[in-house]
């Protein structure tokens, strides 16, 4: 069954609305969905938030249409009464004729995301979402007809209209119970919901449910659950912590506060939901307090998929806080994901923001550093086929199993070395860049015009000071640049460069060839370029190739910011490394037709012994402050590891060297393989195991069977099986 009440809106009132403004429309629906949306409480809640639809198994039926950003308002499914609806194109034939090439025959992605977002918690709840309104009010004195930031005011009025439904709900369930806690329970909420969101929090309770309220609220306006995250809620939560034990409540009673809003939270979304702890302030002092604590007992105790802990290392944090951390009791559900907080803050600052503004970055889904309520990031706005730019440079401008389709600027040149090959590679990778960049410019003002958010807008600073979306009018537009396959890409160059350039095995001639005819006549050279040294393995000459191109790609992508608008090049997959290799033709590493690409920042399937040292020193040879959009690494370790003190130490040291070192971020798991293995083959018995997905923590038998035996066979390298 599925039933999406936006799509019902859309279909029953789209007559009245079709002549409206695209930004009027679209906040006519979310106030409809602000009014309709079912809402209801559960047996011992200790803040208002469930809403939608349930089935007969008690899971809930996701209440929003999907707006597509390609053609506007649209219907979910032929069956839905939702109009289909053709939209000015933005994009010119042409321009459309050459995303559509570089997407089905150079894999090359250009597109839009909505989600992968965090509003300015802190401020909502100090301030209250009047401080918002009554700024659109005043740009609205001086343009009365404006219709975004007339949207933007709609919109902000039914996050009340929302809250108000609650607080009357909750009043008429505290008269129909006889149970006097209950009832004390349900007026609290009623007198806290009668105040926020739209007025600045006073008391714990409140600011909670503020922060819940405005969470449900963004994914209905983006009309997408796609990692809408939390923020520093142990920082913008704490001064309301201290008051509340200051006046007597106890650690227990807001604990059960907590585990009430991480049950909402792992019940709605798709668990890429970051809440952050701990981090540094201006003068270098360690932020992990009390509640940061409290969120890490809360998570141990339930056992949750989502939210993510976004744990911030400083170079002060406590050995106290490190035993928290490394427990098999978080590890074994993918917990938590560990951030290096003055690697990650001077990752930001290479985007041009200045040090004050880096230090209060937030981390944001599965790995986006980012600017709460200054920033829109698109974090999959192009997906970059890695290994085009070296076929370009090996095959004199030309796709290995295609036609370009149009011309490069780059003259063709025989490639004799690997600096040859550096330089050729960088040129070709930063021309199809600009051609990139050009086009996602035109999809940015696609979405702008057919698809914008009036809520998240009004909530993002530039926005209403500019009268635009928050798709152009942020303060800063991010656009993450997926460098798919880059991994794989730096052993091909490795692979070239070994057996032409310096053993002169073969020829570029009978490598490209071999290649492009996926290998099936060549078993002898596919073996010796899968034995050719790889990343993940330590070796000097792939640490230098993958430093070179790095750094190339961050040069090429930097190349194409224009005034708010920055492209961030990443290393960040989680598991679509499977779907795209799926797609993607053999590649000059020994990866053959079919099969996935690297997986983020891990070495790829081909390297069949893998080492924790070996990854994270390879993995640091990569650019990774320059590397903004992310670049996670994914370590597994067994549960031996956890036996004793020492081993545990040894968790810390390998984590403490690869931050030393400049690693951004690592991520965990330490499922028993068995338990995995018996999950793949019976997945109905298994519904409740928990691993990290490569960015946030699944369900084990959510994920398709590929990537379920992919997950498995990377452990067992790891655990060395």
């Amino acid at each position: 069954m599925y039933y999406s009440i936006q799509d019902k809106i859309i279909g029953t009132h789209y007559e009245e609305w079709k002549k409206l403004p695209v930004p009027l429309m679209i906040s006519e629906i979310f106030r409809h969905f602000t009014e309709e949306i079912p809402v209801f409480f559960r047996e011992d809640d200790r803040i208002a938030g469930w809403y939608g639809y349930e089935d007969k198994e008690d899971t809930f039926i996701a209440p929003f249409v999907y707006l597509d950003p390609e053609s506007g308002i649209t219907a979910l499914s032929d069956s839905s009464p939702a109009p289909k609806v053709k939209h000015q194109q933005i994009l010119s034939k042409k321009e459309r004729a050459l995303r559509k090439h570089l997407a089905d025959d150079l894999k090359t992605i250009v597109s839009f995301s909505p989600g992968h977002t965090c509003i300015d918690y802190q401020t909502v709840i100090e301030k209250g979402l009047v401080f918002y309104l009554e700024r659109i009010e005043n740009k609205l004195l001086a343009v009365p007809e404006d219709p975004m930031l007339l949207a933007m005011k709609s919109c902000l009025d039914s996050c009340d209209i929302y809250a108000k439904r609650f607080a009357k709900l909750a009043d008429m369930t505290a008269e129909q119970t006889t149970d006097k806690e209950k009832k004390i329970r349900l007026q609290k909420i009623r007198n806290a919901l009668l105040k926020v969101p739209m007025k600045p929090a006073e008391s714990f309770l409140e600011a909670v449910q503020s922060v819940w309220i405005m969470h449900t609220l963004i994914p209905a306006a983006e009309m997408s659950w796609a990692s809408i995250s939390i923020g520093r809620m142990d920082q913008y939560l704490y001064p309301f912590y201290q008051k509340a034990i200051a006046e007597g409540e106890s650690r227990e009673e807001i604990k059960e506060i907590l585990k009430n809003v991480f049950r909402l939270l792992d019940s709605y979304g798709d668990g890429a939901c970051a809440l952050n702890i701990g981090g540094m302030d201006m003068e270098g002092r360690d932020m992990f307090n009390e509640l940061s604590a409290l969120f890490l007992e809360v998570e141990k105790e339930m056992a949750l998929r989502a939210p993510i802990l976004a744990v911030r290392i400083t170079p002060k944090t406590d050995v106290s806080v490190w035993d928290q951390l490394i427990d098999f009791d978080l590890f074994r559900i993918g917990q938590p994901t560990f951030y290096n907080e003055a690697a990650c803050r001077e990752a930001v600052m290479s985007r041009g923001i200045s040090e004050e503004e880096a230090a209060d970055f937030s981390v944001n889904s599965c790995m986006g550093l980012y600017l709460s309520g200054r920033e829109f990031a698109d974090m999959w706005g192009i997906k970059f086929n890695s290994h085009l730019p070296l076929e370009l440079a090996l095959n004199d401008g030309r796709p290995f199993h295609c036609e370009l389709g149009f011309e490069l600027k780059t003259p063709p040149k025989r490639i004799t070395c690997r600096e040859e090959l550096f330089k050729q590679y960088e040129k070709y990778f930063a021309e199809l860049m600009v051609l990139c960049a050009d086009l996602y410019h035109k999809v940015a003002l696609h979405a702008e015009a057919h698809h914008p958010d009036p809520l998240l807008s009004a909530l993002t600073e530039g926005c209403a000071e500019s009268g635009r979306d928050r798709s152009v009018g942020a303060k800063y537009q991010t656009v993450t640049v997926e460098t798919m396959g880059l991994i794989n890409t730096c052993d091909a160059i490795e692979a070239v460069c070994e057996l032409v350039f310096e053993r002169k095995e073969y020829t570029l001639e009978q490598m490209i060839d071999a290649c492009r005819n996926h290998y099936n006549e060549d078993a002898v050279m596919l073996q010796k370029i899968r034995n050719c040294k790889k990343y993940g393995m330590d070796d000097e000459n792939v640490n230098a190739v993958c430093k070179r191109v790095s750094e190339g790609v961050f040069r090429a992508c930097k190349a194409q910011n224009k005034a708010n608008l920055l492209f961030l090049p990443s290393l960040h997959t989680i598991d679509v490394n499977v779907g795209y290799g799926a797609d993607l033709y053999a590649t000059l590493d020994g990866r053959l037709s079919g099969d996935p690409v690297n997986k983020n920042a891990n070495p790829s399937d081909l390297v069949k012994d893998l080492a924790h040292t070996g990854h994270i020193l390879s993995a640091a040879s990569v650019c990774q402050t320059k590397f903004s959009g992310g670049q996670p690494i994914d370590l597994y370790f067994h549960k031996s590891w956890f036996e004793s003190a020492q081993m545990r130490d040894n968790i810390k040291i390998l984590i403490m060297t690869y931050f030393q070192k400049g690693g951004l971020q690592l991520q965990v798991n330490s499922v028993d393989i068995a338990l995995l293995e018996k999950a793949h083959k019976s997945p109905e018995q298994y519904p409740h195991v928990i691993v990290r997905k490569g960015g946030f923590s699944v369900h084990f038998t959510e994920l398709s069977r590929e990537v379920r035996e992919e997950f498995i066979e990377h452990a067992k390298k790891e655990e060395g099986i």
